[in-house]
């Protein structure tokens, strides 16, 4: 079993932030998960939509924290984040992973960053995430823990897929899906 932090170290610091991430760090995580928005010509950290004049921290300064000490899933909410994305990590060393809830962002992502792992982020169908990652050469798969169950899970692990479960907060369900 992997321990992601969510949004860095969501429930210990405010999320998507450099606190966040060192914390995350801190706890000794596996991966870190953080999710990329533009803000005018800059990938800053945000889940949800950018606020005017809002303040939010830059995933190069969280680059720079995290300085390949664990792998980086940045979740792209938008697909103007990838062409900005490719300049930013063409010096980087550090294992990253890019994961998108929409398949043309994930294609444009494998087009412009080629040797990046990809990871399908599905909210409940296992059948269109298979098919998204088949076609875009990737057996890494993050789903909703809802809707998981354990012969979904046996199948997917049969078939080669990397079957990543989101989010899951308690042990029990932890234990029920490994």
């Amino acid at each position: 079993m992997k321990i992601i932090g969510h949004r860095g170290a969501k429930g210990l610091a405010p999320e998507n932030t450099l606190k966040s991430i060192r914390r995350a760090i801190a706890c000794k995580v596996d991966v870190i998960e953080v999710d990329a928005r533009m803000q005018d010509d800059e990938i800053v950290l945000s889940h949800d939509p950018i606020k005017p004049g809002g303040n939010y921290d830059t995933l190069e300064d969280a680059l720079t924290l995290i300085s390949g000490k664990v792998p980086l899933n940045i979740e792209i909410k938008e697909r103007a984040v990838v062409p900005e994305l490719k300049k930013l990590l063409q010096h980087y060393r550090g294992k990253i992973i890019i994961s998108s809830f929409e398949y043309k962002t994930l294609h444009d992502a494998h087009t412009q960053l080629p040797k990046i792992e990809l990871a399908v982020l599905e909210k409940w169908s296992g059948v269109r995430a298979i098919a998204e990652a088949t076609l875009l050469g990737t057996k890494r798969v993050h789903i909703s823990q809802q809707w998981l169950w354990s012969g979904f899970v046996r199948s997917m692990k049969h078939r080669g897929f990397e079957l990543y479960a989101y989010t899951v907060n308690s042990s029990d369900r932890a234990e029920e899906l490994e």
